[in-house]
Formats: C-alpha cells, sequence, structure tokens
C-alpha cells in the first residue's frame, strides 16, 4: 500500500514530515487487553477451539501461541479490537488513501454467518473531499484496522504486534474497479511510517496476481515478491477469486515471508532495525474503487453502479515463545 499513502490529505501529512476459515487454519506489543502480556482479550483459546499452528516452522526450542483473534462469530465486530476507520480519523473516519473514490464508513461492515462482510457500494450524495478523485467519494466503502479510535483524543491502538505470523481467511470482489489490500504499519502518531509490509493487494480485474511487497528504509526501498503480473512467488498462478483464500505473512527479526494457503511464496531476509522493521505495527484490511494504480493501468470500473464486497473469516496473530 505505499501506493496507498498519496491521496490528498496523506500527501500533505507525510510531506510535512518528509516522507494494501471454517477448518483452516514471544510477546508483543500491544493493546487492548492485558498489558503486561500484550495479549488482547480473546487471543487465548481452550484445546477445543484453537486453530492451528502456523505453516511457518517455529525455530528448536520455541512454539507458536495465538496472541490475537477476531472470528466474526456473532452479530457485530469486536470494536475494543478493530475500528472502522484509517489511523488519522478524527471523527468523520476516512477517505480514499491514493486518489479512489470511496469514503470509509462505519455502517459499511456488515458481520453475518461467521463473517466481516466490507461492503463497497456506490454514495448519494457523495462526500465531498480533496482525498478522492475530483474531489468527491461517490462511493461508501469498509475498512477495519487496529489502528486508534480517534487520532486526536490520546487513543491507544487497539492492538498492535512486534513479530508474528498474522493470517486473514478472505473472499474479495474479482471485479474490474475495485482493489483489496490487506497490509501492516508502524504504530506511528506522527504518520511517519517507515515501513509497509503490503501483505495482499490485488486488483479486480485479475484475480490470479496477489501482489505482495514490503517497503523498508522510510519506505524508500522496496522487496517485491511478484516479477510482473502473473507471478506470485512460488505460489501458484490461478484465480483466487471463487473462494476463500487464506493470506499469511510471517514477520521475524531477520525475515518476512508470505504465504498463500499454507504455502510459502516467497521471504525477505534482512536486519532487524536497519531493514526489517522492529517496532510494533498495525494491522489494516479494506476495499478501494478506481484508486490511482487501477486508473494509471487502464482497469478501472466499467460500471459505476455495480456493488461489491470483501468477506473477512478471521484475523488471527500467533507469536513464538
Amino acid at each position: 500500500m505505499a501506493r496507498a499513502i498519496t491521496g490528498a490529505l496523506a500527501a500533505a501529512v507525510l510531506f510535512a514530515l518528509g516522507c494494501g476459515n471454517d477448518d483452516d487454519g514471544g510477546s508483543g506489543d500491544g493493546s487492548g487487553g492485558d498489558a503486561s502480556t500484550g495479549q488482547p482479550d480473546g487471543g487465548d483459546c481452550s484445546d477445543a477451539d484453537c486453530p492451528p499452528d502456523p505453516p511457518a516452522p517455529a525455530p528448536d526450542g520455541m512454539h507458536w501461541v495465538l496472541a490475537f483473534r477476531e472470528e466474526f462469530g456473532g452479530d457485530d465486530y469486536d470494536h475494543d479490537k478493530l475500528t472502522p476507520c484509517f489511523d488519522w480519523n478524527t471523527g468523520d473516519c476516512t477517505s480514499s488513501f491514493n486518489n479512489g473514490r470511496e469514503h470509509y464508513q462505519p455502517e459499511q461492515i456488515h458481520v453475518a454467518d461467521g463473517a466481516a462482510h466490507m461492503i463497497a457500494e456506490p454514495l448519494d450524495p457523495a462526500y465531498p473531499s480533496d482525498a478522492c478523485l475530483d474531489g468527491s467519494c461517490t462511493y461508501a466503502a469498509g475498512l477495519l484496522s487496529t489502528a486508534r479510535p480517534l487520532a486526536d483524543d490520546g487513543s491507544d491502538y487497539l492492538y498492535s504486534f512486534t513479530y508474528g505470523y498474522l493470517e486473514a481467511r478472505v473472499k474479495f470482489p474479482a471485479t474490474q474497479g475495485f482493489f483489496t489490500a490487506f497490509w501492516m504499519l508502524p504504530t506511528a502518531t506522527d504518520y511517519n511510517y517507515r515501513s509497509e509490509i503490503d501483505i495482499v493487494e490485488i486488483l479486480g480485474n485479475d484475480p490470479t496476481t496477489i501482489f505482495m511487497t514490503y517497503h523498508y528504509n522510510d519506505r524508500s526501498q522496496s522487496f517485491a515478491v511478484n516479477d510482473g503480473v502473473g507471478n506470485n512467488g512460488d505460489c501458484e498462478v490461478k484465480d483466487y477469486g471463487q473462494d476463500w483464500v487464506r493470506f499469511g505473512i510471517d514477520w521475524q527479526p531477520d525475515h518476512v515471508a508470505w504465504y498463500i494457503d499454507g504455502v510459502k511464496c516467497a521471504q525477505f531476509d534482512g536486519t532487524a532495525g536497519s531493514e526489517i522493521e522492529d517496532g510494533p505495527m498495525q494491522i489494516i484490511l479494506n476495499n478501494m474503487v478506481d484508486n490511482n494504480w487501477i486508473r494509471d493501468w487502464d482497469v478501472a470500473t466499467t460500471d459505476q453502479t455495480q456493488t461489491r464486497q470483501m468477506d473477512v473469516d478471521y484475523i488471527r496473530v500467533h507469536q513464538l515463545q
């Protein structure tokens, strides 16, 4: 989502500072739970309901511990764990990151049948915002993150962690013009996001290419898993838009590795601090419409009356102990 932090509001802020399952399945810095352990309420599980360990192998002498989970089992998400707005929300949620058509609204998140449904649909009347295409947000869209509920009232991040395996089970819209993102940013109250892990970025016109990227060194350098379109590293190239998909990231002091349905796609090796982010990060999932990337590639929506949704079955974080 390095492309995503380029909307009008975001650009102004960053410039001033100098600057996307039913059966599958260490301590961290965190808030929204037990302050002594960094684990949120609901991270623990009994033997009967513990999800499987991550596909990333635990080093000798260590094991995986479930640190965070949101399973969307009721009729609403846990508001102590997730917010429907981005990190710089000051009361009216947030608009497009990179000049798309969408304004994020809490009512675009519907929870039913064991999943969160993040709805992108036409917005009438349009919401005025310089962050959106032509200064007008013509779509309402859904976002879930572990950011601060409000950026201007001293709120803590709902959840953050340093190192671990993060996974979400997602069903995304394979429709031209719609963009799916699952990503991480540092917890930076000054919006100086020095790194970014893009677990998933998907352009709806091509559900076979899952873009996976790590931006580091003040986001001046990048490691891309994909070599153009039709390439997912060591993971299969196929139509992932037909069913649920498990997307995961293994972030450790010496590497970042991407997984699709339990298969390792690629790994970036580096040094903690200088190349690998070594501070707490927040989690973000969102859908977009006709953002800059989509328009630059000439794959924008052909019908702006369409409604599409991104579904999330669960979000889980495991950490090594």
